[in-house]
């Protein structure tokens, strides 16, 4: 398995675990997989204000975006 194929099996496992955290639908859980692919999951969500996302996912995905903040700041993994 090569390098691009390795990061869109982990960027689906990504995509996968947030749909069954926030409930997306198939189109949703599409774009963000579009958007991993193009900029990363840090960018992703360093960015996220900037992604056509309905609002609902947007403000679900900041939140998690500040649980995962949480643990860089207390020198965990996340």
């Amino acid at each position: 398995m090569n390098l691009k194929e390795t990061r869109n099996t982990e960027y689906s496992k990504c995509v996968n675990i947030l749909a069954k955290l926030i409930d997306l639908d198939d189109n949703t859980k599409e774009k963000i997989f579009k958007c991993f692919q193009c900029m990363g999951i840090k960018n992703f969500f360093i960015n996220l204000e900037s992604v056509d996302l309905p609002l609902e996912t947007c403000e679900k995905l900041k939140c998690i975006k500040s649980v995962s903040e949480m643990f860089y700041e207390k020198g965990g993994n996340a």
